[in-house]
Formats: C-alpha cells, sequence, structure tokens
C-alpha cells in the first residue's frame, strides 16, 4: 500500500479532546529527542533503584527472620534451660522444707513431751523443798535442842585456867562473877574449836553445858539483871549458845531493838528460835520478819538510830 501525502486525520485522545499531533522526527526535533531519553534513562534508573531496594529489603527482611528465628531458637533453649533447672531447685527445696518440716514436727512433740516432764520435775522439786526445809527446821530445832543447856562466856583472857580443868575453872568463874549461893555443876567446858590468836586478839569463847536446867535459868536471870559482868577487871559476856542459823535470824532483829531500848511503856524480847514480842503501852506484838520489826519500830519512835550502813554513807 502507498503512503499518502499530506496531513493525516487526528484521532480523538482517551480524554475525548484532539489527539496531540504526533511529534515530529528527530531530524525535525533533535532537544525533544534528547529529553525523552534523558526521562527514559531517569526512569530506567528509579526502576533499577526500586528494583534493587525492594531486593535489598527483601534481604534484610529475610536475614531478620533467619536472625529471630535463631535468636528465639537460642532463648527457648535457655528459657527451657532454666525452666528445667528452676524446676529441679524448687523440688530441691520442696525437698528440704518436708525434711524442715518432719524436723520441726519431731521437736514440737519432743518439746511437748519435754514441757510435760519439766512441769512433773517441778512438782516434785517443789514437793522436794518443802520436805527439805522441814527437815531443815527440825534439824535446826533438834540442834537447838541439844544445846538448851550450853551457854558461852566471850571476853575470859585464855591461859587464866592455871592448868586446872576448864570445867572447875568455869564453875568457880560463875560463882564468882554471878555470886551464886553453890557452884553449878559443868558437864563439859571448853574453849572454842579454831585456832589460838594471838595476845592482842579476841580470846576464844568458852563453851560450857550446865548440868541442872534450874541452874542454867538462874545463870541466865543474874546475867539479864546485871548490866555489866567483869573479870579480874576485864569486862565479859555471858549468853546462850544458839546454832549458827539460828544467831544470824536473832541478829537481824538487831536494828528493831536499838529503836525500842530504852523506851518508856515499851518492853520487848526474843523468844527462841528468832521472834521479837514487843509489848507498848499493854498490847502485845510478835513479829517474826525482822524488817516488819523495824518499820514497827520506826512508826512508834521515828529513826532516831542509824544503822552503820547508813552511817558510813
Amino acid at each position: 500500500m502507498g503512503k499518502t501525502k499530506g496531513n493525516t486525520k487526528a484521532e480523538p485522545s482517551e480524554g475525548g479532546g484532539p489527539a496531540e499531533a504526533p511529534s515530529r522526527s528527530g531530524k525535525d526535533n533533535p532537544e525533544a529527542s534528547t529529553q525523552s531519553a534523558d526521562q527514559q534513562a531517569v526512569l530506567a534508573a528509579i526502576a533499577s533503584l526500586q528494583a534493587e531496594l525492594s531486593q535489598a529489603k527483601s534481604d534484610i527482611c529475610t536475614k531478620i527472620d533467619e536472625k529471630t528465628a535463631d535468636v528465639s531458637t537460642v532463648l527457648r533453649g535457655e528459657i527451657a534451660a532454666v525452666k528445667a533447672e528452676s524446676d529441679n531447685a524448687f523440688i530441691t527445696v520442696h525437698a528440704r522444707l518436708d525434711g524442715q518440716n518432719d524436723t520441726l514436727k519431731s521437736l514440737v512433740e519432743s518439746a511437748n513431751a519435754n514441757s510435760d516432764v519439766v512441769a512433773d520435775l517441778e512438782a516434785k522439786v517443789k514437793a522436794l523443798q518443802s520436805q527439805v526445809d522441814q527437815l531443815s527446821e527440825k534439824c535446826l530445832d533438834l540442834e537447838g535442842r541439844s544445846k538448851r543447856q550450853n551457854l558461852r562466856i566471850a571476853g575470859v583472857k585464855e591461859g587464866l585456867e592455871n592448868g586446872q580443868k576448864t570445867r572447875d575453872f568455869v564453875a568457880q568463874l560463875l560463882t564468882d562473877v554471878l555470886q551464886l549461893e553453890e557452884k553449878p555443876v559443868i558437864d563439859r567446858a571448853h574453849r572454842a574449836l579454831r585456832a589460838r590468836l594471838g595476845d592482842n586478839e579476841p580470846p576464844r569463847h568458852l563453851i560450857i553445858r550446865v548440868h541442872y536446867c534450874h541452874a542454867f535459868e538462874e545463870i541466865l536471870k543474874k546475867v539479864m539483871q546485871s548490866r555489866t559482868l567483869t573479870y579480874q577487871g576485864k569486862r565479859i559476856q555471858i549468853f546462850r549458845d544458839f546454832p549458827p542459823a539460828v544467831v544470824k535470824r536473832r541478829a537481824a532483829f538487831t536494828p528493831a531493838r536499838n529503836l525500842l531500848r530504852d523506851k518508856p511503856g515499851v518492853r520487848f524480847g526474843l523468844v527462841y528460835p528468832a521472834k521479837l514480842r514487843v509489848t507498848h503501852n499493854g498490847k502485845e506484838t510478835t513479829f517474826t520478819d525482822a524488817e516488819e520489826a523495824r518499820l514497827f519500830a520506826e512508826r512508834l519512835f521515828g529513826r532516831d538510830h542509824e544503822t552503820p550502813e547508813e552511817e558510813e554513807r
């Protein structure tokens, strides 16, 4: 078919308008051809860049997925190992706790049993303590009864016996000092059983036992009637020979006795073994506690006598 000469007919464009006239050939418009080539090159470069970016994105996503999968696998393994260790540790702890619970239960049962035993022992100890106290009082009473006719003489210089029997010496001493009508019969007489001290030290007591009770009472009566007793120019003392425990109990009443001494309307005395009997204005009161007796005397007459401890202060 031959080519027609002249203008060709314009076809309508997609938008309904007249179609653009076909571009001139490169010979007719070289600048437009150059621009079109540049645009195509740019588009090709953009398309290539997009393809590279898409490929890089795909590679990165693939590597991230691979790394994530690896990390996830490692973490799962480590978590599983930690969980296994924790489970084992918990099992061990539970086993130990069970053992501790068993031990604690055993200890509680043992403590309860021991508590019952201790309660029984405490009851027995109280009963035994009561028996010991009773027996101690009985022994003290028996000791006092064995000494009920014993006397002590303090202040007699040692060596005055001059070789005569101590019984005869004491009998004569009592007769001379107390002006007795007859010599008392002395069963036994000796010095206190301790080492003899020097000449400048207080002499040992003479301990004697009077044979007859009436003679013993007469001696005590004479002693109480006499304010001061002397023998060969030396002051001596004669008093009953009490057991040490009784002496200690009776000595505890000394502060109260000092407060009551020489007070008008007051009479007092110690009753065996250790009771203070006080009569004030016809009313009699008996004390077995030394502190109560002291407080009673202070209420009546005040604290006009200081104890050695208070004097030191």
